[in-house]
């Protein structure tokens, strides 16, 4: 195993600081508007993914001030995943299936401009699309709308009017294929991800124009396809091999291997790279991504074969041609459904006193990477962060070879019979109800310790936050054949109360937590439980705030960005799937976020516990926008 090297975060350069200065490859409208934080232009705000507001009129001394000024209704139930945008006096909001997008005046506290109702069907209900119905991105350039719709289109509005300039078809819904991802406006393309179980995840570009998809790569599978080529920089012996992306699955298995790009993107207009992370293989039953009934680990719990390269992965693609310049797979042949799609936002960092581009994530396996974002390998052992015992510690990934070490005994088989050539016999372990064909695996985190929500991070504090998972789960792989559109998971969640732990490994009743990780100091700078397994993202700003809805409370919640502690809430009565934007408007500063929930109401029962969710929230959605009424008020 490697040894620690020493990390420092330094000033990072202007072009990710503030997505300011870059070079002509990057989109010049894109940076001259988000050169003013009083706008808006695109997801995590800007292109390094930090989710950071420059703005510091609401602050920790006065954020108790914070009032509701306007709000709107938009409509629809269902969670809203998208953030808002703001360009000028503009702010523009998408909701879920069926997409409408609305344009409310700020100059008029939030009277509606204009509303676009997409021409293309609406996703039906029964469809088994990979996210759901909800977008997760809304983009701004040249006076243009982008977003993509649920039923796999991408599209284009015009900014002042709501007319649509073209409309293209990203994803196949009928083959359960989603745009569920987000993606980027860089140079002359709108970059989108798509993906879904049964499909191979892609990304594609199209010209801002046009429409016309200017190049299309996709995760997995033969090099021409993936854009493997003379840039691609094989770190580590896993992805050595002629064709990486295609030799590391058994047979044809990678046809339908997953991995969609569901999640933030982010770029470095220095390198003229984009990075975003890939979703879990598919289906998720290992055994048929292997030879079937058979797993070859060294003695150290590494995996010498089947890779399954590039799902559950971190790429970093060309911008202007889209080939592959790195990929690091942080599950090799995925077993457990854990995902990986959220953001690594770019920062930099010294690296044994020599200043480094890094990217860094807080993963859905439970572990923190930190990669030289210009070359892709690791720039320092992993470290926990959530607790799991999937990968064996204390080192948890090879420095050399870049592979984690397995515990035999969290690897799931089809049949006992395939487990117990590999372990003991475990009835705990092979508990079969009726309704299960496999063995069961009882593993941490269950699903994964975080999913497609995007980080923030404050150059201020030199802290990243995000909303982690404690919860374990008892999973079943179970035999199946692929149909087009019906989906394809080969897995079942066993109906076995699994305890959660804490990141220490001890038993909690603490579903989830916000947490900010220190990624120099490889620590915890501190955590707060969350109510539930509400995994929203969070804003912070240079006021050292940080904003995030709480579906548990049905609040929104303001933060001290430093300490945790909180310091200002507004309860909507309502859920949260989206984070909080930050804008200013005629000199004075505001707060955004639509509070959402789909239509389901949980029966609240008469003796229901004080503290049971059911008591702060129903479903609604509509849109809030706060400010210290003093400096906002006519």
């Amino acid at each position: 195993m490697g040894h620690m090297t020493a990390l420092r975060v330094v000033a990072a350069s202007m072009a990710l600081a503030g997505g300011l200065a870059g070079t002509a490859l990057a989109n010049d409208d894109v940076l001259r508007i988000s050169r003013d934080p009083a706008n808006v232009v695109m997801p995590s705000l800007t292109y390094n993914g930090w989710n950071y507001s420059a703005l510091d009129q609401i602050s920790i001394g006065n954020v108790k001030s914070l009032s509701l000024f306007w709000t709107a209704q938009i409509g629809i139930l269902d969670s809203h995943e998208t953030s808002p945008l703001v360009i000028g006096n503009t702010m523009y909001v998408v909701s879920p299936n069926p997409n409408f997008i609305y344009a409310f005046d700020l100059v008029s506290e939030g009277v509606i401009k204009w509303e676009y109702r997409p021409t293309v069907g609406a996703l039906s209900p029964a469809a088994k699309t990979c996210c759901g119905a909800p977008p997760r991105g809304l983009y701004y350039a040249e006076s243009k709308i982008f977003f993509g719709t649920a039923d796999g289109h991408v599209i284009a509005l015009d900014a002042a009017s709501g007319q649509q300039m073209w409309s293209s078809v990203a994803g196949d819904s009928a083959r359960g294929e989603g745009t569920a991802g987000t993606g980027l406006v860089i140079g002359k393309n709108f970059i989108v991800g798509t993906g879904g179980d049964g499909n191979r995840g892609k990304v594609r570009a199209f010209d801002l124009n046009t429409g016309a998809t200017a190049w299309t790569m996709f995760n997995m599978g033969p090099n021409t396809d993936v854009g493997i080529g003379a840039k691609f920089q094989k770190n580590y012996p896993y992805m050595s091999g002629a064709n990486p992306a295609l030799d590391s699955w058994y047979g044809e298995s990678w046809m339908r291997g997953g991995g969609g790009a569901l999640g933030f993107f982010t770029y470095d207009p220095d390198l003229n790279i984009f990075y975003y992370a890939t979703g879990s293989c598919s289906p998720r039953n290992p055994d048929y991504r292997r030879e079937m009934g058979k797993v070859d680990l060294d003695a150290a719990g590494h995996l010498n074969t089947f890779h399954n390269n590039f799902c559950d992965s971190q790429m970093a693609r060309d911008a202007t041609t889209g080939e592959l310049v790195w990929a690091y797979n942080l599950m090799p042949q995925d077993m457990w459904g854990v995902d990986e799609p959220a953001v690594a936002p770019l920062i930099d960092i010294d690296i044994g006193g020599k200043a480094a581009k890094a990217a860094v994530k807080a993963a859905g396996n439970g572990l923190f990477y930190v990669w030289d974002r210009a070359t892709g390998r690791l720039a320092a052992e992993p470290w926990m962060h959530t607790f799991q015992d999937v990968i064996q510690g204390p080192g948890f990934v090879d420095m050399q070879t870049g592979l984690p070490a397995y515990d035999i005994k969290k690897i799931p088989f089809t049949t006992v019979d395939d487990r117990r050539r590999y372990t003991p016999a475990d009835p705990a372990a092979e508990r079969k109800p009726a309704d299960y064909t496999g063995t069961e695996v009882v593993s941490c985190p269950g699903s994964g310790a975080r999913k497609w929500e995007n980080d923030a991070y404050s150059p201020r504090t030199k802290l990243v936050y995000a909303h982690t998972n404690n919860s374990c789960a008892a999973t079943t792989v179970v035999a199946g054949e692929y149909k087009p559109g019906e989906g394809y998971s080969l897995v079942r969640r066993a109906n076995v109360a699994v305890p959660r732990k804490d990141v220490g490994g001890q038993a909690t009743t603490v579903l989830s937590e916000l947490k900010a990780f220190d990624p120099v100091n490889r620590k915890i700078a501190w955590s707060r439980p969350m109510g539930d397994d509400s995994r929203t993202p969070h804003l912070v700003t240079a006021g050292d705030l940080l904003f995030k809805g709480n579906s548990a409370t049905g609040a929104i919640e303001g933060y001290d960005a430093r300490t945790g502690e909180p310091v200002w809430s507004f309860r909507s009565g309502s859920g949260f799937a989206q984070s909080p934007i930050s804008y200013m408007f005629k000199g004075a500063q505001y707060v955004a976020v639509v509070a959402s929930s789909a239509a389901v109401n949980t029966p609240l029962a008469v003796n229901a516990a004080a503290d049971n969710a059911a008591r702060f929230r129903r479903s609604g959605t509509a849109l809030y926008v706060f400010c210290i009424l003093a400096s906002c008020s006519p």
